[in-house]
């Protein structure tokens, strides 16, 4: 049986020629040079498109045109969690004499795929990207394409890639042991995003600890606004099943459940137990403060930025590199346990 032979990927002399002008002025189109007008520029990016080309890596890496910089894609700057790493992203890179551009995909994978394309071209000389929504078909073109990839939190489903995740599964069985341990019977669980692969995995380990303590599972609130969030909990309180204690699965769902519970005037550590997913400075300076799991998120954004410039650098064989990163339990008040002294 015959191999048919791999599509001939799109040269820089093909876009010229598509284009109608020289190789140098699509070398200066792709790298932003003030030389070109933008009438010729519209014409080197249709040609780039058409063809799909991608500037060859490791073609500027031995001729010694690398730009130095790196792309960051997050969902949200104003997440707490992603503000620590973007900034331990940029404090890795400064140290390795690289710059970073920061954009924010605003949860949405059609803003993300178009940052992703201008990177790709501008070029930089690699991305690290928090998937919107890590089964999107367009991530296997970028997981296969010529720029590194590392993924952060998620893994992209539709490919393989580089990625430094956390114990998703693990942390959330800590935290529903830890309710467990108290004597807590009817646990519910709080998840927005439930599209995702990290909070899938928060939900199966709440699930598996449930279980394995042979207790009866509530139903998972799932919710994207406050609001959802209050009307949920209101009905669930005032059923002959309402919960003893609250898991929830990621920092919003935290935050809309701390809301909502001050609204219904049921007070947390008393009345129910809560433990979220994710820590933030300010879960410690409220009243109660509030039980976490902590996520390592300086670490998430150093090891995620070192994988990427080893990876720039030549420093990895082809095999990609998947990085899980452990989580850890951290007690407060809200769970029931007492201040310590």
């Amino acid at each position: 049986m015959r191999r048919t032979p791999a599509p001939k990927r799109a040269t820089l002399e093909d876009v010229a020629r598509v284009a109608g002008v020289g190789a140098m002025t699509v070398s200066r189109t792709i790298n932003s040079h003030p030389y070109v007008s933008e009438k010729t520029a519209k014409k080197v990016r249709a040609a780039i498109l058409q063809l799909g080309y991608r500037p060859n890596h490791a073609a500027r890496m031995l001729t010694g045109q690398l730009s130095r910089s790196i792309g960051l894609i997050v969902p949200d700057l104003a997440d707490p969690f992603f503000s620590v790493v973007s900034h331990a992203v940029q404090e890795t890179a400064r140290e390795n004499g690289f710059l970073v551009w920061l954009a924010a995909s605003n949860y949405d994978p059609s803003i993300e795929a178009a940052q992703v394309e201008q990177m790709t071209h501008h070029p930089v000389d690699g991305i690290l990207l928090v998937p919107v929504d890590s089964k999107n078909k367009y991530l296997k073109s970028v997981a296969e394409g010529a720029t590194p990839i590392v993924t952060i939190d998620r893994p992209i489903e539709v490919a393989t890639s580089d990625s430094v995740e956390v114990e998703n599964r693990a942390g959330a069985r800590m935290a529903v042991e830890h309710l467990v341990r108290h004597g807590y019977k009817r646990i519910g669980c709080v998840a927005n995003n439930m599209h995702l692969l990290t909070i899938k995995e928060r939900i199966i380990g709440y699930e598996e600890c449930m279980r394995k303590a042979k207790l009866p599972r509530l139903k998972t609130i799932h919710s994207t606004s406050q609001d959802g969030v209050k009307a949920a909990l209101k009905e669930l309180f005032r059923s002959r099943t309402w919960p003893d204690a609250l898991f929830s699965a990621n920092n919003a769902s935290t935050i809309w459940t701390i809301e909502a519970l001050r609204e219904l005037k049921i007070e947390i550590g008393r009345k129910v137990a809560l433990v979220g997913f994710d820590d933030v400075n300010f879960y410690s300076l409220i009243s109660p403060p509030i039980t976490t799991i902590r996520q390592p998120a300086p670490e998430l954004g150093h090891t995620s930025a070192r994988l990427l410039l080893q990876r720039i650098k030549g420093g990895f064989p082809p095999l990609r590199v998947r990085t899980v990163l452990p989580v850890t339990l951290v007690v407060r008040e809200s769970c029931g346990c007492k201040r310590k002294e």
